[in-house]
């Protein structure tokens, strides 16, 4: 990945937020599904996709659905924008989900072998996160405030620093498998 690349990618993970929190905590969808359709458009264009995005993307999609709607079951936390199925993560939190995933192998690669720091960041930082979107109003913390930090500071941060780890994996196998069908095309 070149400079410039990376830059752009990380630049839309890091326009995501904004564009679904605060788009939520307005009511407003449009944001988050215009900026992660641009992010989305941009990093599978122009020969930048990884061979492994998608399934990435899946993973993540999947875990963040399970998770997000985990905690709102429990009465954890409760989502603004509730969108399109109340009770469920809503589509915002899914497409920041998305977002991630669309750095994993990207700007933020370096944590597919170092997924425990990672793992150690986002202990901190995803509370934090929630934290400022429940702020904002995107979020509402249901149960007390120790319980929140609890389940969503290690909680989030193992699952996805396994997260990490997977897609390292999976990048491996990847470079092994064309390395080999480069060797048999000799």
């Amino acid at each position: 990945m070149n400079r410039r690349d990376f830059w752009i990618n990380q630049g839309f993970f890091q326009l995501a937020w904004p564009a679904c929190v605060v788009g939520a905590a307005f009511g407003q969808l449009w944001p988050s599904v215009l900026l992660v359709t641009l992010f989305a458009g941009w990093q599978f264009s122009g020969g930048r996709a990884h061979a492994d995005d998608a399934r990435t993307a899946l993973w993540f999609l999947a875990c963040g659905l399970v998770l997000d709607t985990l905690w709102q079951q429990l009465g954890i936390v409760s989502y603004a924008l509730a969108w399109p199925l109340e009770g469920f993560a809503p589509l915002w939190l899914m497409l920041l989900w998305l977002a991630l995933a669309m750095t994993v192998h990207h700007s933020l690669a370096v944590f597919q072998q170092r997924w425990w720091l990672f793992t150690v960041a986002a202990s901190i930082g995803s509370p934090l996160s929630y934290l400022a979107a429940a702020r904002l109003g995107a979020v509402e913390w249901t149960a007390p405030s120790w319980l929140v930090v609890l389940c969503i500071g290690p909680v989030w941060a193992l699952l996805v620093g396994l997260l990490f780890r997977q897609a390292g994996r999976m990048t491996s196998r990847t470079a092994v498998g064309s390395l080999a069908a480069e060797g048999a095309g000799r």
